[in-house]
């Protein structure tokens, strides 16, 4: 499977084109991780969590797509797997980096047990069909990452420029990369009714699974201050 060429219908196009919108319109005002209007004080506070957090995402999501490349068969997709992988690892380090260079602890963060279980939901997913998996992953959860960190970069500007400055060149970049990895999967695979419905359900239910983890962080962040 994926050694002949595929050709994107238009139908697919405006597919992929509707359910992004759909994905933008469940976040519109549900990015509840950082709060623009906190006293700068507090903010620093979030985005040092979030920093915390994302260690932790990054070492998780290295060991996501490593789960995953054995299980996708379309050459087209598999083949920038890898790049990805190697973004992952690299952010891990940066992040972590960047955290001792503020005197923190990056290895001390114990994630919620909603989050550690939302992760091996998302590795056991490795038996899923590529175009639900990519779409879930990728195109879903990647693309609002890009949102959430164009979001952070603007309220850590001024707070903390140098970390504002990594995830805007280090970590940003790769990340609408990934995001297009998404798009490009549903563009190539969402060739049918069934498949479409399969792809827009996946990512449903990575927006429901994402949003009510994002919820208990934020409680968490503001009870630790």
């Amino acid at each position: 499977m994926g050694s002949m060429p595929r050709v994107v219908e238009p139908g697919q196009d405006q597919f992929v084109k509707a359910l992004a919108a759909e994905n933008r319109a469940f976040w519109a005002d549900r990015d509840v991780r950082l709060d623009p209007g906190a006293s700068p004080e507090d903010l620093l506070s979030q985005i040092r969590y979030r920093m915390r957090q994302g260690v932790y995402n990054e070492l998780r999501s290295v060991e996501l797509i490593a789960a995953w490349l054995p299980t996708v068969k379309e050459r087209e997709i598999r083949q920038l797997l890898p790049r990805q992988l190697d973004d992952e690892q690299r952010h891990y380090q940066l992040l972590r980096r960047r955290l001792l260079d503020l005197g923190e602890d990056p290895d001390g963060y114990e994630p919620l047990p909603e989050w550690v279980a939302f992760f091996d939901w998302l590795v056991a997913a490795r038996e899923r069909p590529t175009v639900e998996k990519l779409a879930m992953f990728q195109f879903a959860g990647e693309t609002q990452s890009c949102e959430g960190f164009e979001t952070l970069i603007r309220l850590a500007r001024e707070l903390d420029p140098e970390t504002a400055h990594l995830y805007r060149t280090q970590i940003l970049p790769d990340e609408y990369r990934h995001a297009a990895i998404g798009r490009q999967a549903l563009l190539l695979l969402a060739d049918s009714p069934e498949r479409q419905e399969r792809a827009r359900e996946a990512c449903r239910e990575m927006n429901r699974r994402v949003f009510q983890c994002y919820r208990e962080h934020r409680a968490r962040a503001d009870r630790q201050g």
